[in-house]
């Protein structure tokens, strides 16, 4: 997974593919992340993108640990 930190869009495998790997339904992983189901829904269509906040956030809940790895170092002191 590569991201672009300047709009942190997401690229190949799609956080979609990564979620339903993990086993998680859109409403257990945003739910799980902090973000609104509707939201996320978009985000996977790729019509939203996340705050990196929000991105680590999902990361995180579906064991994108690269992905988490790469951007913990652009959140905020009091969020890392």
């Amino acid at each position: 997974m590569q991201i672009d930190s300047t709009a942190c869009r997401v690229t190949h495998p799609s956080l979609r593919v990564a979620r339903e790997a993990k086993g998680l339904s859109l409403r257990a992983a945003a739910r799980d992340s902090g973000i609104d189901p509707g939201h996320l829904s978009k985000v996977e269509r790729g019509e939203k993108q996340l705050s990196i906040e929000a991105l680590y956030r999902l990361a995180v809940v579906v064991d994108l640990d690269e992905l988490a790895a790469q951007l913990k170092p652009l959140l905020p002191r009091a969020v890392a």
